[in-house]
């Protein structure tokens, strides 16, 4: 990776599970990194040259791969040293000189952390670069204003102002496993750039090299997805100490801060050139290390030790009925990770099933994890006449993933993700047709309510099922009887958006989950009193109703009679509506 200034600012290349979603979901840090022991200061295992001592014109060379893992290296001039009144403090102007830069176009993107020596000694690495330029011309962040990545280690949890960085774009994540569309989402979602490599990783994903054996020069990567779809960037490795410490990069990756992402060793494929400027095409080769600071002079971590990832597995079975399985991990980050999945789960999807458009899934989600070994699954149905990957991603599984990663309750940690998909391209629709009631001028407190839902397959014959509802003894006067698909008009959680209620436990906040209609089922209900008020009404309800949470309301008028719900195998459309009076006790007719 390898960031360009640019002087001219940055440059960077329903139905209402929404509603209860919206309420539920409030956003509180968890405590996701792993105990990793990191050094609370660096000191490189080879000589520095410092900074003091450097002068404009003296001579010196590059180290960094253009080619699979093998280390070269290009002379390179000191043209200036260059003050900074942010992070970094000071950046050295260098010019590359030589054959190996003539033929591959000037310093390339992925040259970050590149080291930088003169006399055998370290005086730090490129970090920075322009657009469009003579890429011959680059910046070096010197290794004292890199080693500054350590000292937010010592004073962890002590953070300062706003820190004001270089106006520069970040250099593209290199993206493999996905559809082009899920790596432009992921792009946008990171307002950068987005590689996506022609070819799969290996069979069973990037492998872990536990004793690996790193030296300044080689090219690194940092990973915020990887198995079966990967997510990452390519740098270089500048500095390491004699405990395994390291730094790389000479800038930051996303400026995160405290983080625990995977440090790879990378495979550079070539370095491709380019007019607006070269970079180099790499892939992760194996995961060797943890990088623990992401900070604006450069990223630090321990080669040898690893993070943990958050499990994410995929079981898709399309309209042929051929059923494939993917595996990855993404960062145990909750909120980094709920801008990676979107991306790479789209991408996937899109990918397994070789379309993007209109069809019809049948998806279960299955959220568990450490403190959570039952965990909670949820099942629906959608279509689309556009994008139904797009939906089902958008809609279910990244409404449901933030829900419970980002639960106010308890920490869910190491988390996994399941998903099963059903795909195919038919248009798996039933549609509410009709709503009859055969004895609604006879309604009456405390008895039955026949009801007759006529469905109808998309282009099939109709079908009739016959249903009673209870009549409340306390329910009098205006009623109304509703057949709806689920989701549409779906109770809203009024009492929370009131002030009446808060959820208060765990279990409350899984009940409200689980009580969220699913768009295959055929809702049947009679709505009465106080839901079904009107403005110039004088009678005088109760307001207990209007403290119920959504499940509690849902259990209680399944248990009084008053709804039924029924599942189909379809995508249910449509809501009917049928107006009735109760009979007062003593008449025997309907007002």
């Amino acid at each position: 990776m390898y960031q360009f200034i640019s002087f001219k600012g940055i440059s960077i290349k329903m139905k209402n599970f929404f509603t209860i979603a919206a309420v539920l979901v409030i956003a509180f840090i968890l405590s996701f990194f792993a105990d990793i022991a990191c050094a609370d200061s660096f000191t490189p295992n080879i000589d520095v040259f410092p900074l003091s001592d450097l002068r404009p014109g003296m001579q010196g060379e590059v180290f960094t791969v253009v080619k699979g893992l093998e280390r070269v290296s290009f002379p390179a001039e000191v043209i200036s040293i260059i003050p900074s009144p942010s992070e970094p403090k000071r950046l050295i102007l260098i010019r590359a000189r030589g054959p190996l830069v003539e033929k591959i176009g000037g310093i390339a993107a992925g040259m970050s952390g590149s080291p930088f020596f003169i006399d055998g000694r370290l005086v730090g690495a490129i970090g920075y670069g322009w657009d469009f330029s003579d890429h011959n011309l680059g910046l070096v962040t010197p290794i004292e204003e890199m080693s500054k990545a350590w000292d937010w280690q010592a004073k962890k949890g002590i953070e300062g102002g706003k820190v004001k960085f270089h106006e520069s774009k970040n250099a593209p994540l290199i993206v493999s496993g996905i559809s082009s569309r899920g790596a432009e989402k992921i792009s946008r979602d990171f307002k950068g750039e987005v590689e996506v490599l022609p070819f799969d990783l290996p069979v069973g994903g990037i492998a872990v090299d536990y004793d690996a054996k790193l030296q300044p020069g080689d090219s690194v990567g940092v990973l915020l997805a990887w198995g079966d779809v990967s997510v990452g960037s390519t740098g270089t490795l500048t500095a390491v100490d004699v405990e395994g410490n390291f730094l790389a990069y000479a800038h930051p990756f996303l400026n995160r801060g405290d983080v625990s992402f995977p440090l790879t060793r990378s495979w550079v494929h070539e370095v491709i050139p380019s007019i607006k400027s070269p970079f180099k095409l790499g892939s992760p080769v194996s995961i060797v290390g943890v990088v623990r600071q992401d900070r604006p002079q450069a990223i630090a971590g321990k080669i040898g030790h690893f993070p943990k990832g958050v499990e994410v597995s995929v079981k898709f079975t399309d309209d042929s009925g051929t059923t494939a399985f993917k595996r990855f991990q993404v960062v145990n980050d909750p909120f980094l990770m709920n801008q990676v999945l979107p991306g790479a789960l789209l991408g996937l999807f899109d990918d397994l099933w070789g379309r993007a458009g209109e069809g019809t899934g049948f998806v279960t989600v299955k959220i568990e994890g450490k403190g959570f070994v039952e965990g909670i699954s949820r099942k629906n149905v959608y279509f689309s006449d556009s994008d139904l990957i797009g939906q089902i991603v958008s809609r279910e599984i990244m409404t449901l993933v933030p829900l419970l990663s980002l639960n106010r309750f308890k920490e869910i940690d190491p988390l996994g993700i399941h998903v099963e998909l059903q795909v195919t391209k038919q248009p798996k629709v039933v549609y509410i047709e009709k709503l009859e009631v055969p004895n609604k001028d006879n309604v009456k407190k405390g008895k039955n309510l026949d009801i007759e839902v006529t469905l109808r397959n998309f282009r099939g014959d109709p079908e009739v099922k016959k249903l009673s509802l209870k009549v409340p003894d306390n329910a009098s006067g205006l009623c109304e009887v509703v057949a709806r698909g689920g989701g549409i008009a779906e109770p809203s959680q009024v009492s929370l958006m009131s002030g009446w209620r808060a959820i208060s436990s765990f279990e409350e906040f899984l009940n409200e989950i689980e009580a969220a209609e699913s768009n295959n089922q055929v809702i049947v209900e009679l709505l009465y009193g106080p839901l079904l008020r009107e403005e110039d009404e004088d009678e005088d309800f109760s307001l207990d109703e209007e403290y119920e949470l959504v499940s509690e309301m849902k259990k209680r008028r399944m248990e009084e009679g008053t709804l039924r719900i029924f599942e189909t195998d379809h995508y249910v459309e449509g809501l009917l509506r049928r107006c009735l009076t109760i009979i007062d006790e003593g008449s025997n007719k309907s007002r």
